[in-house]
């Protein structure tokens, strides 16, 4: 905006005394090849000035992002914590079994003893066995998303015990965090592409990792193939613009489906490789047709897998094997959706019928 306006500045001055050159030509009369060469000389040194605005602002631009990485690099500690050494078999986490055993969290760093920091998640005593389907619902602000980022080490319980959480017999807090969320798959909320002009290929396979044939079977999965097709093609450019609030999601299952094609690839050599995948409300935003094709594929594409969703519709979630009710960051109800949806005075329930009106 300043160099813009430095620019205009410049650009006005440089006109004034160009009309006040030509005026004094004309009125003296000199002579045209004299008037011309001073014409030409201004018009020639105003570029020079708008050379050194463009050339001085790009350097306080780039002296500004130093000075701000620098002071993020200050400020901003490292989440990687002292005895996160455990790299896991490659294999790791096949059975997909997860143990938590009185598991307190919150997002200040600054807790201690005594603190009145509210917690994230308070006391959560729950056993979520091999390929079993479990939906984690409640109100806004129950402690449902906290609940998938302590899993992910985005907070960190504030016990120290080496075994309140276990994940496959590998206890979290001993477990780098960088091995741990590229072995669990997980399908955020919102979004994330590469920048425009990005390939399909590229946005769908971050890692570079799959051929050509599994992108189309898992664009064609979650039916998106078509869409793709019609732009171009996998090596064709894209722009997230281009797509709706549901095909961004679907995109999003189709990059947890190009993992599991992976790590099926490679570690399971033709028998069916288990894993945990992790859903943060992924159908909050798209409609009925979409949120069906969603289903479908988790329930066929990941049915050995272990599946944790955070649930907004709640009918989603109905044929899971166990939903989990929170409250306030506590586990207030579990058992089996479809029981306690029938249930008078179930949590579950309420949350139903409020949903259904």
């Amino acid at each position: 905006m300043i160099q813009e306006w430095l620019n205009l500045v410049l650009n006005i001055v440089v006109m004034l005394l160009a009309v006040a050159l030509t005026t004094l030509a004309v009125r003296l009369h000199s002579n045209s090849a004299f008037a011309g060469a001073a014409l030409y000389s201004l018009l020639s040194f105003g570029e020079n000035p708008a050379g050194i605005v463009l050339f001085w602002t790009s350097l306080e631009t780039s002296l500004g992002a130093i000075s701000r990485l620098k002071a993020f690099n200050d400020t901003v500690k490292s989440e990687d914590r002292d005895g996160e050494s455990i790299i896991p078999p490659e294999h790791w986490p096949q059975s997909g079994v997860v143990v938590l055993k009185g598991v307190s969290a919150t997002y200040s760093s600054e807790y201690h003893e005594g603190s009145t920091t509210r917690l994230a998640l308070h006391d959560i005593h729950l056993t979520i066995g091999s390929g079993e389907k479990v939906a984690i619902c409640g109100r806004t602000g129950s402690g449902k998303s906290s609940f998938i980022a302590l899993l992910l080490k985005l907070i960190d319980p504030i016990s120290i015990g080496a075994e309140i959480i276990l994940i496959d017999g590998q206890p979290l807090q001993h477990l780098n965090r960088s091995e741990l969320r590229q072995r669990i798959i997980a399908v955020p909320q919102e979004t994330v592409f590469l920048p425009d002009g990005s390939t399909f290929w590229a946005n769908l396979d971050v890692a570079q990792e799959a051929t050509r044939e599994e992108c189309e079977t898992v664009l064609t999965a979650v039916g998106l193939w078509e869409f793709v097709q019609e732009r171009g093609g996998l090596d064709a450019g894209m722009n997230a613009s281009t797509f709706s609030a549901g095909q961004r999601q679907l995109m999003s299952l189709g990059r947890a489906l190009i993992r599991r094609s992976i790590r099926q690839r490679k570690y399971a050599a033709g028998a069916e490789h288990g894993g945990i995948l992790l859903l943060d409300e992924v159908s909050s935003s798209v409609d009925q047709e979409t949120e069906c094709v969603m289903q479908q594929t988790i329930r066929t594409e990941f049915k050995n897998y272990t599946v944790i969703a955070v649930a907004h519709r709640l009918d989603m979630v109905m044929d899971f094997d166990k939903v989990v009710v929170m409250d306030t960051g506590e586990i207030v109800e579990t058992g089996i959706p479809a029981i306690l949806a029938r249930e008078a005075g179930s949590r579950f329930g309420d949350l139903v019928r409020a949903r259904n009106g």
